[in-house]
């Protein structure tokens, strides 16, 4: 080692070992980048990419050996042979071209670092090929250890570069490579040249033929000059490739990817500036809901669906003027803008709309009839801000479609009157979870044999700051037409679960879930991730759907249902008789619990019917080993009547108010108290 020390500290010109040293670390910077990119490339790219962080290499591996040569200092008359020069410029970029296709032949494994070992020994050979060269007058010799040592360490910092690349851990992998490849060419050059020993001899002469010093710095900086720009190349390909990228990504994320219309997030990045930007003017929000589309894909198929959407948003698109915006934000939902300074300007963009939905659309020799409803509102006459004006075009849309006249719909106070407040529930529903205006009690459910408590439903409250206590038979329904539903049912299963955990017996907690959530193929992905979040054991879990749950898409929701049951959860039909189609229902799928509506209870005794259908209810549920429970007791002649038939379980005020949690966790704890089985309310 002292010998290698001594030979950069005293045989070396220090600027030539410091330019050296810059142009290597420049060059293996821009080799491991390109090495690493080629890796992640495709296959025609790759061959590229590593071809190019070949010739990096090697010409960096070249340069820093001559350019050190240049300042060796050897105290005897030395040249440079041109054919040995320049072979050992080609061997260095051979072996590091073949090095770096060997590591990005495979992800992982061996190969990996037998080519970092192939691009270290490269190194080796280059430089003592260079040294071959390299003429003295006089004799050159090297220290076998040292010489050896060289070309191990070499061969070893090869292998660990091209292994930091594979490893793929980011920034810090890369910097880690090129500091590996740096020390690779500066340890195997300098260890190499302390083993070197000249001795003079005044009987050997240099041929005139050799390159002199000055030569041969032309020739390195030239070759410097090539590794310089094709670094500059390398980082301006990197920039303009990244910004291709991200403009890429954005635009994927911010449009359709069937029509290529910007898609709900662009709507909602571009509302608020086309709002800005009509300050002092007008400003129409119109809501456009394809009509006949879900019927078209149940008869015909998705494709014939698809072709719809494209050969009318096509229509559409070549009808748009500047300023206009146009944008799909669902299924066959979609959302227009338009500034205007005359009412008949929105009229003709209406018509532009309403004419390119009600062309024919052809899919192969089957032509399709669609038409539109639209909705319109008009800022600032009818809402100042997004949410509202959005909602209100919808309310005005939902108008137009249920007329089926084909006629465009403004949005009206007075005939939308019960729209209006369902549109001041819809926007007071967005930010309930966020304000935290939203809370669960729990109702409990009771053996009604022995009057056990068994578990509890979860209910969901809403008390709007602006609109008071807000009931659920209101707002549930606005939240499924506005698919806000999805929201509040994540964190009504999450909260639900949440508390369950705090009680102090294992007791079952139900929770309704909508039709609309039980469409979305993550639900039960979803669920699983709030059950591992909270660790609430899944068998105390039960969700409640209805018979609407399955009757639209029947086969993708028992699809999600059998993955429910599947990791331990129960699930209940609720409400059941009220449905056109109960009983086969019921034979579709294994529900462990049936809910008779509380509908069938407030009939007893004033309606002959309501007797027979619960007793059949309670009997097909003994029939099938289903657990039958009655929503909606209330007094004790219905106890008495449901207990008569051998109900399992039931639920009402005679049993128990929805709790709040504190008042359930101690319910959970005590149990039925006296005044309980006594059937006195509790609060």
């Amino acid at each position: 080692m002292l010998t290698v020390i001594n030979c950069i500290a005293f045989a070396h010109d220090y600027r030539f070992v410091a330019a050296a040293l810059f142009i290597c670390a420049v060059g293996c910077a821009v080799t491991i980048r390109l090495f690493a990119r080629g890796r992640r490339a495709e296959r025609a790219k790759r061959a590229a990419l590593i071809l190019m962080a070949g010739l990096a290499g090697g010409m960096t591996i070249w340069t820093t050996h001559f350019l050190a040569m240049l300042g060796f200092i050897p105290n005897v008359e030395h040249g440079f042979e041109p054919i040995f020069t320049i072979m050992s410029l080609a061997v260095a970029i051979a072996t590091s071209t073949s090095g770096l296709y060997f590591a990005a032949s495979r992800r992982t494994g061996p190969m990996v670092e037998f080519g970092g070992f192939v691009l270290g020994s490269g190194i080796a050979v280059m430089h003592f090929l260079g040294m071959r060269g390299f003429v003295v007058a006089g004799t050159v010799d090297y220290d076998t250890t040292l010489a050896v040592a060289s070309i191990a360490g070499g061969a070893a910092l090869g292998m660990l570069a091209t292994n930091r690349v594979a490893d793929g851990n980011g920034r810090k992998s890369l910097v880690i490579a090129t500091a590996a490849l740096i020390l690779a060419i500066g340890f195997m050059h300098f260890t190499a040249m302390g083993a070197v020993q000249i001795t003079p001899d005044a009987r050997v002469a240099v041929p005139a033929q050799v390159l002199s010093d000055g030569v041969m710095a032309i020739l390195v900086v030239s070759v410097t000059i090539l590794v310089m720009l094709l670094g500059m190349a390398t980082y301006m390909a990197e920039e303009q490739g990244e910004k291709e990228a991200v403009a890429h990504y954005r635009h994927l994320a911010l449009h359709d990817p069937l029509t290529g219309l910007p898609n709900r997030a662009a709507a909602t990045d571009e509302l608020p500036r086309l709002l800005k930007a009509a300050a002092g003017t007008s400003l129409a929000i119109i809501a456009v809901d394809l009509n006949r589309f879900k019927e078209i894909n149940d008869v015909y198929g998705h494709a014939a669906g698809d072709a719809v959407l494209t050969q009318t948003t096509e229509r559409m698109r070549a009808t748009l003027a500047p300023g206009e915006f146009f944008a799909r934000i669902g299924g066959d939902e979609f959302l227009a803008v338009k500034p205007f300074t005359r009412e008949n300007e929105i009229e003709e963009f209406a018509a532009r709309i309403a004419d390119a939905f009600s062309r024919p659309n052809e899919l192969g020799k089957a032509t399709f009839q669609t038409s539109a409803a639209i909705g319109i509102a008009v800022y600032p006459r009818d809402g100042d801000n997004i949410d509202e004006l959005t909602m209100r075009a919808d309310l005005a849309m939902y108008r137009s479609k249920k007329s089926q006249s084909g006629a465009w719909c403004w949005y009206d106070a007075d005939a939308d009157e019960d729209g209006r407040r369902r549109g001041q529930i819809a926007i007071g529903l967005r930010s309930a979870v966020a304000d935290g205006a939203l809370r669960l009690v729990f109702q409990p459910q009771l053996s009604i044999k022995n009057r056990e408590l068994r578990g509890f439903e979860a209910l969901l409250r809403w008390t709007s700051p602006q609109l008071g206590e807000v009931s659920p038979a209101e707002f549930i329904p606005v939240a499924e037409q506005t698919g806000i539903i999805v929201g509040l049912g994540d964190w009504v299963m999450l909260e639900a679960c949440r508390e369950a955990t705090q009680w102090p017996e294992p007791l079952g907690i139900a929770v309704n879930v909508s039709p609309i959530q039980l469409t979305r193929p993550n639900f039960a992905d979803r669920l699983k991730e709030i059950l591992d979040e909270t660790g609430l054991d899944p068998s105390r879990l039960e969700i409640e759907i209805t018979e609407t749950a399955l009757i639209e898409n029947p086969g993708q929701a028992l699809h999600i249902l059998r993955q429910v049951k599947a990791m331990g959860a129960r699930v209940a039909m609720d409400d059941f008789g009220t449905g056109y189609s109960s009983l086969s229902t019921l034979f579709s799928f294994p529900f462990d619990k049936i809910k008779v509506d509380r509908s069938f209870l407030k009939a007893l005794g004033r309606q002959a019917q309501a007797s027979s259908v619960i007793e059949t209810v309670i009997e097909l549920g003994h029939k099938l080993s289903i657990p039958v429970l009655a929503e909606g007791v209330e007094n004790d002649f219905q106890a008495a009547f449901l207990k008569d038939r051998r109900c399992d379980e039931a639920q009402g005020f005679l049993y128990g108010k929805p709790l709040d949690s504190q008042t359930a966790r101690t319910l959970a704890k005590t149990g039925i108290g006296e005044d309980l089985q006594a059937g006195r309310l509790i609060a």
